[in-house]
């Protein structure tokens, strides 16, 4: 598995290097950035759910690290705050198993994973709501969603 993933990610990077973007017609590059995103979102997903097996195991201690956010801070060179958002994300997937294969199967950002785990984890009968919204509807109105769930969920 991590030889096929290892040989994936050096195609990619060999087939990406070859693209003269100076040559390449708009409407083309339009759709580059569609297949971009969803490299991404597979690097993204696959990375938030092995952070949560990361810190499951422990496999983090002993790296100098003195929590698991600085760890993947440091692993990935991603800002604390990312770092932050990937391990609450992984460490909420762990509740919510449809978000999490949405996650997987590149249904959902991880932006979007994270607004939808951020109300169904104080509500989870709201999970398959929030899921059909963020099959239409923009980040920020998930946002918006997911705190008048979280809003309703503290307020009783």
């Amino acid at each position: 598995m991590f030889d096929e993933l290892k040989s994936a990610v050096s195609h990619l990077r060999e087939v990406s290097s070859r693209i003269e973007i100076d040559v390449v017609a708009g409407k083309d590059a339009a759709a580059l950035v569609g297949i971009a995103d969803e490299i991404r979102r597979a690097g993204d997903s696959l990375r938030t759910v092995a952070v949560g097996q990361v810190e499951r195991t422990n496999s983090w201690k002993g790296e100098g690290a003195k929590s698991i956010t600085e760890w993947l801070s440091i692993e990935t060179d991603c800002p604390q705050y990312e770092a932050q958002s990937v391990v609450l994300l992984a460490n909420q997937l762990q509740h919510l198993p449809v978000t999490q294969a949405a996650l997987r199967n590149g249904t959902l950002s991880n932006a979007q994973a994270v607004e939808v785990a951020r109300g169904a984890i104080v509500a989870p009968n709201t999970e398959p709501q929030l899921l059909n919204l963020a099959q239409h509807a923009t980040v920020r109105d998930l946002r918006d969603a997911s705190s008048r769930v979280v809003a309703g969920a503290t307020d009783e």
